[in-house]
């Protein structure tokens, strides 16, 4: 017999998952049951609902350092209409092995009281990754500054290993903040690595929600993954992880941590988001976080533009072609007749 080709057992495997039988073994396997599901009810939400997201675009790599834009900031809601958008950071970021204290300190000093980072060489090709989440969390804490309390702030990624992060330091601030001022967060993450199953990993988010159609179809519901079976484990942190469908109409399910001092009544909370997420652009999804996302985002045409201004003062610094060349361009661009839109 014909060995399978790996396409054909993979067409296998999401078959086996969508069945009847494939449902019993998500039941048998994660410890989920029908009980789990708990609807959403909709609940009066009358305070400001901010929602935080960031974006970060290469404009030239060298292979010692990068040249980034970083942009980061927070858009905030009030009756479901948008109030305004505030850029909190939107500038470039030269990711340096030598240069990064003090760009990083200068911001984990005067804003959240740290002490400088000491990265470890291993973590220090990760340098861009690691500010645009140190301006999302700045752009979380100037939200949190202008938020009063009962409102709502939504942050669009997860905190499940907070306790464990290179900028543990900054969530400590931010959440001792908000639960002294009574404001709720939120991280609401659009993909999930959360994988149930033995043998292949199955993605666990979206097979919650095909679950979730079946048991509670046109209701918003969620699921607590307190002592499931669910890898990697989402329980070891101070808070609780839930899957979420925001709206009954909607087949999108979505994973969201809550902190310890907001899952004690995450059914209010939850519900606060059911109006939320009813916009035709982005049915089933928070339309704050929607609207953070796309005037936050930095867009090819975006990043064009910056590399031409950065051309154009280069430029005027006296140099040529031929030097841009050999100073921006890798060798495997070359050879693959690319220019990366540098020159």
């Amino acid at each position: 017999m014909l060995r399978k080709s790996g396409f054909e057992a993979f067409a296998d495997l999401l078959s086996d998952c969508v069945s009847t039988e494939g449902f019993r073994q998500f039941y048998e396997s994660t410890g989920v049951c029908q009980e789990d599901f708990i609807q959403i009810l909709p609940q009066d939400f009358q305070g400001h609902l901010h929602a935080i997201d960031g974006s970060n675009a290469v404009i030239f790599s060298w292979a010692v350092a990068n040249l980034n834009w970083i942009r980061a900031g927070y858009v905030t809601y009030h009756n479901k209409m948008w109030q305004r958008t505030v850029m909190t950071y939107d500038d470039a970021f030269f990711a340096s092995a030598q240069e990064y204290a003090e760009q990083f300190g200068l911001y984990l000093k005067n804003i959240f009281g740290l002490k400088v980072l000491d990265l470890k060489e291993t973590e220090l090709e990760r340098l861009s990754s690691y500010f645009r989440e140190l301006q999302e969390y700045i752009a979380l804490w100037y939200a949190l500054r202008c938020a009063i309390s009962g409102d709502l702030i939504l942050y669009d990624g997860g905190f499940v290993d907070w306790e464990s992060r290179l900028l543990k330091g900054a969530l400590e601030v931010i959440f001792k903040e908000a639960k002294e001022k009574h404001i709720g967060i939120l991280g609401i993450s659009k993909s999930s690595t959360l994988a149930w199953g033995p043998g292949f990993s199955r993605p666990f988010v979206q097979f919650a929600g095909l679950v979730g159609d079946h048991i509670a179809p046109k209701n918003p519901w969620y699921v607590c993954l307190d002592n499931k079976n669910v890898q990697p484990n989402p329980n070891e942190w101070e808070g609780k992880t839930y899957i979420v469908r925001f709206s009954g109409a909607s087949s999108w399910a979505y994973r969201v941590d809550a902190p310890f001092f907001v899952a004690d009544h995450i059914d209010n909370t939850l519900g606060k988001l059911v109006d939320y997420a009813c916009s035709a652009e982005c049915y089933g999804y928070p339309h704050a976080l929607f609207r953070a996302h796309r005037e936050i985002r930095i867009t090819n045409q975006e990043k064009d533009t910056q590399k031409l201004k950065l051309l154009s003062l280069l430029g005027k610094r006296g140099f040529n072609e031929i030097q841009l060349r050999n100073l921006l361009l890798d060798y495997h661009d070359v050879i693959e007749f690319r220019s990366r839109g540098i020159v």
